[in-house]
């Protein structure tokens, strides 16, 4: 079975250097493949259509079973747990990660962070082990977890939240006025709200 899948995919190759390669002695023999009724030709793009197929299939199990032992991971699997959920978009949700836009070591502590991995005081004791207190040091109410930390905690509510959600409306609101050539800062963070009606 693999010799033949390797037979398919060297045929497949050859058949699409053969077409891609502009050599002049590369060009008599496309010419002639193509004057000739080839079996090698039809052959190869048999072959290169269930090649296509194949490799789609094989990628698709690949990503379902490492979707799967994602899901099965303690820690590793919060994100999924929480994507599941009705109210979210999965497309918008994964869009920053397909788009490219950040560097890699970005990317892990993002994912790290989505994941629950980071090392707060609940991952210290319930994943390592570790003798420490596992709820949070402010409001010593709740698990110290991402979650917690970033949207759920009463005490950081209070001012941190706020901030910034602030900073989050200055940014928006200049890349706004920039659009809209209203004049603004050249740096966001310097921006200062007033008001735009006319």
């Amino acid at each position: 079975m693999q010799l033949e899948a390797a037979h398919a995919v060297e045929i497949t190759k050859l058949v699409e250097y053969v077409d891609r390669k502009e050599d002049p002695l590369i060009q008599v023999v496309r010419t002639h493949q193509h004057n000739t009724d080839s079996a090698v030709l039809q052959t190869a793009r048999c072959l290169k259509t269930e090649v296509q197929r194949e490799t789609r299939k094989m990628k698709d199990s690949i990503v379902e079973k490492t979707k799967e032992r994602w899901h099965g991971k303690r820690m590793h699997g919060q994100l999924p747990h929480s994507l599941d959920e009705k109210l979210v978009d999965n497309e918008q949700s994964y869009h920053w990660l397909k788009s490219g836009e950040i560097k890699r070591e970005t990317e892990s502590t993002i994912v790290a962070a989505q994941d629950q991995a980071i090392s707060t005081n609940y991952f210290k004791n319930k994943i390592l082990k570790e003798e420490i207190e596992s709820k949070y040091q402010l409001c010593k109410q709740h698990e110290e977890t991402i979650d917690h930390l970033t949207s759920r905690c009463p005490i950081l509510a209070k001012n941190e939240y706020l901030m910034r959600h602030d900073k989050v409306s200055t940014h928006v609101l200049h890349s706004i006025c920039k659009a809209l050539g209203i004049e603004i800062t050249d740096k966001w963070y310097t921006h200062r709200q007033r008001s735009y009606s006319k």
